[in-house]
């Protein structure tokens, strides 16, 4: 079969014009090296043979009749029609009653008809079990607009995904992208966002939202039944709280902090707790006090507790009574807030969560912050905090630099190497070093 008898040769050179001439086209969202494909029309032997070979073998075609499309296009053009060409071996693998040739003609249809290839048009191709049929339809609105282009990807990535292809339909698609407010939807995506993940199971959901939209959208509304929903969906430890207790006190941090503690405490028992009574009184207290302001804190203490707490005794070894008085101590004083975000920002390990809480309410964490340094050398040598907040930290210093010597000494001491005249070497250096840190640095 030829293509050029049956009319798919592009006119490559009129597209490399238009390519090179246009004014409009931006490589802000190319991938880079999409980027680089587009300003290197020459290639490699082995980059054309590859393209050649594997898109021939895809479309079931002689290499002779994919070589124009190595020499002459543009290495982000040559990206497109590989994906196409896989996209029609694909299609025509899973349903061997396809019609081959009109397929084979829509992929040069919609080779031709995008002139500048971006990466949303490689992640459409990619992650969606669209027909070439469908992609065609689909290019044909996107490409007279921008903006249609861009609500078609956020659509994509806002539905669920099934492995590795989203779930949206694509008649639901076709009718977001030709709605009455496509375009106001498209603008302001992340105001209907919460709307659309909410409803995503709805085939009915492009009339719906048109009706919201036409009675008053309200984000702040959906966005409360989307987080609540979120956070029932996961089942843990924030399932004592009743819902309904979350839906009337609404607070949007507090519930950001109960997904991140179900993530940190999963795996455990409900059970454990003897009285409910108490552990949702805590658990009401932590979401009732978490604000913007000390929201990014406390993940930071439970992502700990994740990282630093054996799975299967967290209740016993981080129990949210304890985890609780740490962050009433970080929001009620600067000192023990600063320590905190200089231990989770060093990536401070504790010997347990009672070593924080201890620490935060007896030692001097004004002497602590002021050498972080050394709160990092007391960690790592299991010392007490309460303690060590107390002691000269000059003392200190010198200990650790009396360590360091030593270290380096026992290292210069252990070098071996069948070499002699290496190890000769190695000897006279460590005497020349001994000798200047005898005789000069003491003196100091």
């Amino acid at each position: 079969m030829s293509i050029d008898k049956i009319g798919f040769q592009p006119k490559l050179n009129k597209i490399n014009n238009n390519f090179q001439n246009s004014s409009n086209i931006s490589f802000k969202s190319l991938r880079t090296d999409v980027f680089k494909y587009a300003s290197n029309v020459n290639t490699t032997p082995w980059e054309s043979s590859r393209f050649v070979g594997q898109v021939a073998a895809y479309l079931n075609v002689k290499k002779r009749e994919i070589i124009p499309f190595a020499a002459k296009s543009q290495r982000h053009k040559r990206h497109l029609l590989y994906q196409l060409a896989e996209k029609y071996n694909l299609n025509t693998y899973n349903n061997p009653n396809i019609d081959k040739t009109a397929n084979k003609k829509l992929v040069f249809e919609i080779y031709n008809k995008i002139k500048s290839p971006q990466n949303t048009h490689k992640q459409i191709i990619e992650s969606t079990n669209y027909t070439l049929e469908q992609l065609n339809r689909l290019f044909n609105i996107t490409e007279k607009d921008a903006k249609k282009l861009q609500l078609a990807d956020d659509l994509i990535s806002t539905y669920p995904y099934k492995a590795d292809k989203s779930r949206l339909p694509f008649e639901v698609l076709d009718e977001f992208l030709n709605a009455p407010y496509s375009d106001k939807i498209a603008k302001d995506f992340d105001e209907f966002k919460p709307y659309i993940k909410l409803n995503n199971d709805n085939p009915q959901i492009v009339k719906n939202l048109t009706d919201e939209i036409n009675k008053g959208y309200n984000k702040s509304f959906y966005l409360k039944k989307l987080n609540i929903k979120e956070l029932n969906s996961m089942h843990g430890l924030s399932d004592i709280i009743p819902s309904s207790l979350i839906e009337e006190n609404y607070n949007p941090s507090g519930v950001a902090l109960l997904k991140r503690l179900n993530k940190s405490y999963a795996g455990e028992s409900k059970s454990k707790y003897s009285d409910r009574s108490s552990i949702q009184e805590i658990l009401q207290k932590i979401y009732t006090s978490t604000t913007p302001d000390n929201l990014n804190l406390r993940k930071s203490v439970f992502k700990y507790i994740q990282s630093h707490i054996d799975i299967n005794n967290k209740l016993e070894e981080a129990p949210l009574e304890t985890v609780y008085r740490i962050f009433e101590k970080t929001d009620s004083d600067k000192q023990a807030k600063k320590f905190m975000d200089l231990a989770m920002y060093n990536k401070a390990v504790f010997s347990s969560i009672s070593q924080i809480d201890d620490t935060l309410s007896k030692a001097d964490l004004k002497r602590l912050n002021s050498r972080f340094d050394l709160v990092k050398y007391a960690l790592l040598n299991n010392e007490n905090l309460v303690e060590f907040s107390k002691k000269d930290f000059s003392i200190v210093d010198r200990q650790i630099r009396k360590s360091e010597s030593e270290a380096k000494k026992m290292r210069e001491r252990v070098f071996f190497t069948p070499n002699p005249l290496i190890m000769d070497l190695h000897r006279m250096k460590v005497k020349i070093n001994r000798f200047f840190e005898k005789h000069f640095t003491n003196n100091q």
